[in-house]
């Protein structure tokens, strides 16, 4: 069975999209909430849990964690980030999970209802930034209306 903890921003809802073969606990229920990411991260490693969920995306700069202990799986969809907007991701994160991921950044990418799997940001800088600018004009459009 993998431990795998969810990151206090990370919408609850989407761990019961988990299998019996991973089990989920939330940085709230470990006492973590108020942790800061660089040390969350090292907390979780500690604890002995194989990877760390989460939805904030300064899990993906780079200054902040020269060197991953455990793999990071960074969800990302279209704002505002809700379970409904996860879900579709969630087949695979759980697959890549039980599979094994290498110690690293991982982004599930639910851009326009089409799951993106990406082994780390600095491979795929340009899909990156390609992404950021539509779903920023997007969220500008919705918030114009």
């Amino acid at each position: 069975m993998r431990k795998v903890l969810f990151d206090h921003c990370a919408p609850r809802p989407i761990k019961k999209q988990f299998g019996q073969r991973i089990k989920v606990t939330t940085a709230i229920q470990e006492g973590l909430e108020k942790t800061r990411n660089s040390e969350l991260e090292k907390k979780a490693h500690e604890l002995g849990y194989y990877a760390l969920i989460t939805v904030d995306t300064d899990f993906g700069e780079p200054e902040h964690f020269p060197k991953y202990r455990m793999p990071v799986a960074l969800l990302r969809s279209i704002p505002p980030v809700e379970p409904r907007t996860l879900y579709p991701l969630m087949p695979d994160v759980e697959k890549a999970l039980l599979k094994g991921l290498d110690p690293g950044l991982y982004i599930w990418d639910n851009y326009k209802g089409n799951p993106l799997f990406a082994r780390s940001l600095d491979e795929n800088e340009e899909l990156r930034k390609e992404a950021d600018k539509e779903m920023e004009a997007e969220a500008e459009e919705r918030r114009s209306r």
